[in-house]
């Protein structure tokens, strides 16, 4: 893919997560209060996964509006951590956010590639990646080249993202999508409403983050361009980079995002967890790599 081609299909998602964005902190009330008072929109497996992280630095790439940067601030002890997202919509709400909470990080509006090729290198003890990042991205060996640039030696990536194997079906668990599509885009209708599609009747995002209606009917003007991405395409080229892998895990379950009409709802002490209702599927899987 041509750098013109991937400027186009970059700049088209970042205007469709600008409408979307808007969409989805429309159901969030509060959520200056909801941080500022010490909660917290990161699960067990992150925190876990990333530990306690005063005294370094980190980077949370894709960080779209901020919430969960924030949370490394006031759960696992990070010290102005920078958040990195492609949505002008995102960076201006997670900036609004910082200074409201009281909560300090650092929001910069890039394109995930031109930031890790741009910015100083060696810089991160720590690269945070999470939930729903990966299919936005057109190149897995030009995003593993990125990251293991801004690494310091002896840093480490933490990514935990949904399955490629749980995100071949649609909502109605129908296997409409491929495992991998090679580094081939599709279109779809645009970022659509996940917040409401999830916790709507439930009264919370999370547990003390209270459920507003907010924007209704959500139908996003702006189509989106996504990539499947097997396990193989993203673990292959972080290896190919140096990095050493130091943790691989997969779940049968998904935090907070609802993939499928029926599922199994669990509820945990960080909000709602999803399993599918028939034979175990894989949804979520999470890795380290150390530099």
């Amino acid at each position: 893919m041509s750098s013109l081609d991937t400027y186009k299909l970059h700049e088209a998602n970042r205007l469709s997560w600008n409408e979307a964005t808007i969409a989805h902190n429309s159901h969030k009330r509060d959520q200056h209060i909801f941080l500022r008072d010490g909660g917290s929109t990161l699960y067990n497996e992150e925190k876990e996964l990333l530990g306690n992280l005063a005294g370094l630095s980190v980077c949370h790439l894709q960080c779209n509006s901020g919430q969960d940067t924030l949370s490394l601030v006031s759960k696992l002890g990070a010290e102005n951590p920078v958040g990195v997202d492609i949505s002008d919509s995102a960076i201006e709400f997670a900036t609004n956010l910082s200074k409201d909470s009281g909560l300090k990080a650092t929001f910069i509006r890039s394109e995930v590639f031109e930031y890790c090729e741009t910015t100083e290198p060696n810089q991160f003890d720590v690269v945070f990646v999470s939930y729903g990042a990966l299919g936005w991205l057109c190149s897995m060996k030009r995003w593993a080249a990125g990251i293991q640039r801004i690494l310091k030696p002896g840093g480490r990536l933490v990514l935990i993202e949904f399955h490629s194997g749980g995100m071949m079906f649609n909502d109605k668990k129908e296997h409409v999508y491929p495992y991998s599509s090679g580094g081939v885009p599709f279109q779809e209708d645009g970022v659509g409403d996940y917040v409401a599609w999830s916790a709507s009747g439930t009264g919370e995002v999370q547990p003390s983050l209270m459920y507003e209606v907010g924007i209704e009917g959500f139908q996003n003007k702006h189509p989106s361009h996504e990539f499947c991405w097997g396990l193989a395409d993203v673990l292959g080229p972080l290896t190919e980079t140096g990095l050493s892998m130091t943790h691989f895990k997969e779940y049968p379950y998904s935090n907070f995002f609802k993939p499928f009409k029926q599922m199994i709802v669990e509820q945990t002490a960080e909000g709602p967890r999803y399993r599918n209702d028939g034979p175990m599927l894989p949804l979520m899987y999470s890795i380290i790599f150390k530099k």
